[in-house]
C-alpha cells in the first residue's frame, strides 16, 4: 500500500514538473522582445502581433492570428525546427527523401485561370497609355516538390505550357517593339535536377524533361530573337560544381559556361575564367535547406560560393524598392553575412533596377539583362564585354522595358531565366507586364 503511494505521489511530481517545465518555457516566449521577426533560413518576416478591431474580435480572427503570430515567432524557432530534423534523422536510414508535392508537377491552368489571365492583359493596355506604375508585390519562390537524395537536393521539374506560351509570346513581342539595330537573345538554364539526374530517374519522380520543355520555347520564338542554347554545355560538365546542393541557383562557374555560350554566338572571345580575381564564400545554406526543413543532410555539408571580380570594374548602382540609389559592388564581401543569404553576393541580389560603367571602353555599347535571381551571377562576366550593362529584375522593376532601351541606347537585350521561370505563370505574368507597359 505504501508503496503504490510513493508511487502515485512519484507520478504526480513529474506530471507536476513537466507542466511547470512547458509553463517556464510558455511565459519564456511571451516575452515580446525575445520575439524573432524575421527567419534568416526561410528568408522571409514572420508574423506581427494582429491589431484588435471589433469585427476581428468579434468573429475570431483577432485570437487566430494571435496563435499564428505566437506559433511563428517562436523564441529559437529556427534552431528549434533544425534539432527536430535532427532527432527525425536518428529514426533509421532516410538516404532519398520527397518534400512537397509532385502533383503539382503535372499542375495546368484551367479555362477560367485562363480567362482571367486575358481579362488582366486587358485592363493592363487600358491602363499602359496612363503610365500607372506596376503594383509589385513580394514574388516567394517556388519549389513544388523537392528531391533529397544523400548531401544534394534537387528541385524537381513541371512544365506549364500554357506559362510557356505566354513567356515566348512576350519576349517575341518585345522583339517586335525595339528598333531593328536591337538584337534581342534567350537563354533559359536548366535546374539541377535536369543535369545531374538521369532521365530514367527524373520519369520515375514525376519530373518533366527540361531539355525538351526548353527547345518547346525555343521553337516557339521567332527570328528576330536568338536563342542561347546551354543544356548540352552545361550537361558536358556535369562531373563539375555547377549547382549548390543546398540551394536551387547555379554557381558562378555555370553562369561562366552559359556566358561562354553566349559570347561564342556574339563571336566574342570570352574571358579566360584564370584571368578573373575571385572571392569565396564558405558555409552557405540555401533556399533548399529552409525547404527541406533544415535536413541535417544538408545542413552538415554547406556549400561554398565563388565568385569572380570583373576585370574593369567592381563598382556599380541600383536602384531599390524605394527608388532609392545606392551605390554598391558587382561582387561584395558577404563574408559576415549569415549562412543563407552568401549568393547575394553578386550584384547587390535581387533589386529592381542595376546599372554598371565599364570605364575602360568608351564606344557606347549597352547591354540590358532582364532576369530573375539565376541572372545575378551570370551578369559579371558580361561587364568587360560593355560600356555600360543594365540589370532588370522583372518581379519588382516598376516600369516598361521598351522605354528603358531607347534612353540608354541598348543596342543588346538578353532574357534570362532557369526553366522554372520561363514556365511558371506567376513569374511570366510580370515579364508580359514589362514588356507591355
Amino acid at each position: 500500500m505504501k508503496r503504490k503511494k510513493k508511487v502515485r505521489k512519484y507520478i504526480r511530481l513529474k506530471i507536476y514538473a513537466f507542466a511547470g517545465i512547458i509553463f517556464f518555457f510558455a511565459l519564456i516566449a511571451l516575452i515580446i522582445p525575445l520575439r524573432p521577426k524575421e527567419s534568416a533560413v526561410e528568408k522571409r518576416k514572420l508574423e506581427k502581433f494582429p491589431k484588435p478591431t471589433l469585427e476581428t474580435l468579434w468573429n475570431g480572427e483577432f485570437f487566430e492570428g494571435v496563435n499564428l503570430w505566437y506559433a511563428d515567432t517562436f523564441p529559437l524557432r529556427d534552431r528549434l525546427i533544425s534539432g527536430n530534423m535532427k532527432i527525425h534523422s536518428a529514426y533509421g536510414m532516410q538516404k532519398n527523401q520527397i518534400y512537397g508535392s509532385t502533383q503539382a508537377l503535372a499542375s495546368v491552368p484551367d479555362e477560367k485561370d485562363k480567362a482571367e489571365k486575358e481579362e488582366e492583359k486587358s485592363q493592363d493596355k487600358k491602363l499602359k497609355d496612363g503610365k500607372k506604375q506596376r503594383e509589385i508585390t513580394q514574388v516567394q519562390e517556388q519549389f513544388g516538390a523537392v528531391y533529397l537524395a544523400e548531401d544534394t537536393a534537387f528541385n524537381l521539374f513541371g512544365f506549364d505550357k500554357a506559362a510557356a506560351d505566354e513567356y515566348a509570346e512576350a519576349v517575341n513581342t518585345l522583339a517586335g517593339k525595339v528598333e531593328k539595330e536591337v538584337k534581342v537573345y534567350d537563354l533559359i538554364v536548366p535546374i539541377s535536377s535536369g543535369i545531374y539526374l538521369d532521365a530514367k530517374l527524373q520519369k520515375e519522380l514525376g519530373s518533366a524533361d527540361q531539355k525538351e520543355a526548353i527547345q518547346y520555347i525555343y521553337d516557339k520564338l521567332d527570328g528576330k530573337v536568338a536563342a542561347v542554347d546551354v543544356f548540352a554545355t552545361l550537361e558536358n560538365h556535369n562531373d563539375e560544381y555547377l549547382y549548390f546542393r543546398s540551394d536551387h541557383h547555379w554557381t558562378a562557374l555555370a553562369a561562366y559556361y552559359a556566358y561562354c555560350e553566349f559570347m561564342d554566338l556574339k563571336k566574342i572571345e570570352p574571358t579566360p575564367l584564370d584571368k578573373y580575381q575571385t572571392m569565396t564564400f564558405d558555409g552557405f545554406l540555401g533556399t533548399m535547406y529552409s525547404y527541406c526543413d533544415q535536413a541535417p543532410a544538408l545542413g552538415n555539408n554547406p556549400d561554398t560560393v565563388t565568385a569572380y571580380i570583373p576585370l574593369s570594374t567592381n563598382e556599380m548602382q541600383y536602384q531599390d524598392v524605394n527608388g532609392n540609389t545606392v551605390d554598391y559592388e558587382i561582387i561584395a564581401d558577404v563574408t559576415d553575412w549569415n549562412e543563407s543569404s552568401k549568393y547575394n553576393c553578386f550584384i547587390g541580389g535581387d533589386e529592381p533596377l542595376a546599372w554598371i560603367h565599364n570605364p575602360a571602353l568608351t564606344d557606347g555599347s549597352a547591354c540590358l539583362v532582364v532576369k530573375e535571381s539565376y541572372g545575378n551571377a551570370f551578369v559579371p562576366f558580361l561587364v568587360d564585354h560593355y560600356e555600360y550593362v543594365y540589370v532588370v529584375d522583372y518581379r519588382y522593376y516598376p516600369s516598361g522595358l521598351t522605354g528603358l532601351i531607347k534612353e540608354k541606347g541598348i543596342k543588346d537585350v538578353l532574357f534570362l531565366n532557369n526553366v522554372m521561370a520561363a514556365s511558371t505563370g506567376s513569374l511570366v505574368s510580370n515579364v508580359t507586364e514589362i514588356v507591355n507597359y
